[in-house]
């Protein structure tokens, strides 16, 4: 007698070869889409692609983290695409309050306030916010003191925040993801590994450590997510080509310039002149270096001619204005603000309020809810922070007046106020209290102490009056 079961091994095989399955398919999909970027005029028997601009023009089909790395070290404007919207962001900290009572700081405001002082919270989650925009995704390591658990194992309570550790999609890999469709995780990842580097006392010389963590020590950063919660959109991804047509088109100016400089020249020997009577070619090489590369600026030479050759220079500028224009149009970034500080040229009041509006969306719909919540709720819920109900996120108002601005309105606002006291029947069409309030923006209170002084004034006067009768 011999009962048949099935090793648990095998079921886990089976989960394993599902997802590798998966996995595959998606690979390929992608790849498949990746190969047919910048192709046209396919055969109709054939099938094959007649044109292909990306390896014609040398694009990169499928671009790797590197590639979008590389090009934010290097590259000013990638810089400038990948930090604007962080640096906009995070100038202007929000602050965190669990009610609107002004007066009395409660335990979960004092702790916060102490948090952000000691560990540099605003410090940490900006470069979060800037590293996982350079690739898919990137992640806040929260070291905690929770006795003498590892990394890999849940965290559960915990004394106090001792670290926060921001790491990049290149020093990060899912190792484990949650795979029962029954878990409210399900399809997220639930061990990560973390290769850090660890540095010694030259800056070349570097180590790297390897450890895996549990996904509840770690908050997972991603913007632009579009098939999952997981891996998001590179902020370069999308203007990557056209970075490479102003790299080709600044890099190749000033190469046109370098040599359009000195314009080089063509010697030629004297036709008249007999073989034994002209310089050896070693002769001339030997003069033509030294006027090049030293500072003499003659040349001598033997019944031999100099002709200076024309160069061709062309202006540059409007190639690259082109492609600046692009850039700012695919990433939603004003091209005044865009290039703004560069170019040393302020922006306009429309292009500023429009760039305000952007940073203020993404404020609310990314940086909050996806960044700054879930630092705070992972820390209430360990403990190191008490553990309130609700608590409110308060974000400055962007779009704060200069003085000069306050100082034209006022005077706009005062010019109005006067015309409408001076015109008969005014009072008739608007009351004096609905014009100030709708017109002036003035408030109730506002209003009730003017309304006071009018009155006061008007008692004075006519006690005086009398007085004098």
């Amino acid at each position: 007698m011999s009962d048949k079961v099935t090793p648990i091994s095998n079921d886990l095989s089976l989960k394993a070869n599902a997802a590798l399955r998966t996995l595959a398919e998606t690979i390929m999909s992608r790849t498949a889409l990746a190969d047919k970027l910048g192709k046209s005029y396919w055969g109709s028997t054939t099938g094959v692609a007649q044109r292909d601009l990306y390896k014609t023009l040398g694009y990169e089909t499928t671009p790797s983290f590197n590639s979008y790395y590389s090009r934010y070290l290097r590259q000013d404007i990638a810089a400038r695409v990948v930090d604007a919207p962080v640096n906009a962001v995070w100038r202007k900290l929000p602050t965190i309050t669990e009610d609107k009572d002004d007066t009395t700081e409660t335990q979960f405001e004092k702790a916060w306030g102490l948090l952000v002082k000691e560990r540099k919270v605003w410090h940490y989650l900006a470069r979060a916010d800037r590293g996982a925009g350079i690739g898919q995704f990137g992640i806040l390591l929260l070291g905690v003191d929770d006795g003498n658990k590892e990394l890999d194992e849940p965290l559960e309570t915990a004394k106090r925040l001792l670290y926060i550790r921001p790491y990049m999609q290149n020093a990060v890999t899912v190792s484990k993801w949650q795979e029962d469709k029954q878990q409210e995780r399900y399809g997220l990842p639930e061990i990560y590994t973390i290769e850090a580097v660890l540095r010694s006392s030259t800056q070349s010389s570097t180590t790297t450590q390897s450890f895996k963590v549990h996904h509840s020590r770690i908050v997972h950063i991603a913007e632009g997510c579009l098939e999952d919660d997981i891996y998001g959109t590179p902020r370069l991804e999308r203007v990557l080509n056209r970075l490479q047509d102003l790299e080709l088109i600044s890099g190749g100016s000033a190469e046109m310039f370098w040599r359009g400089a000195f314009p080089g020249y063509a010697l030629k020997a004297d036709p008249q002149t007999g073989a034994g009577m002209a310089q050896s070619l070693d002769d001339l090489e030997d003069e033509v270096q030294a006027y090049v590369h030293e500072m003499r600026r003659y040349l001598r030479l033997v019944n031999v001619d100099i002709q200076p050759l024309a160069p061709q220079v062309a202006d540059p500028s409007n190639h690259a204005d082109l492609l600046i224009t692009l850039i700012a149009a695919a990433k939603e970034i004003p091209k005044r603000i865009l290039m703004g500080s560069e170019r040393g040229e302020l922006s306009s009041n429309q292009d500023e309020k429009a760039w305000m509006d952007k940073i203020d969306e993404r404020r609310r719909n990314y940086c909050e809810p996806m960044i700054l919540r879930p630092f705070i709720d992972r820390l209430m819920g360990c403990g190191v922070l008490p553990e309130i109900p609700e608590y409110t996120v308060n974000w400055p108002d962007l779009m704060v007046v200069s003085d000069k601005d306050r100082a034209e309105v006022s005077a706009k606002l005062s010019e109005a106020l006067a015309k409408y006291v001076s015109a008969p029947g005014a009072e008739m069409v608007v009351p004096f209290r609905m014009y100030l309030k709708k017109y002036q923006f003035w408030t109730d209170e506002e209003i009730a102490m003017v309304e006071e002084e009018i009155n006061d004034l008007e008692k004075n006067e006519l006690e005086e009056g009398g007085t004098e009768e």
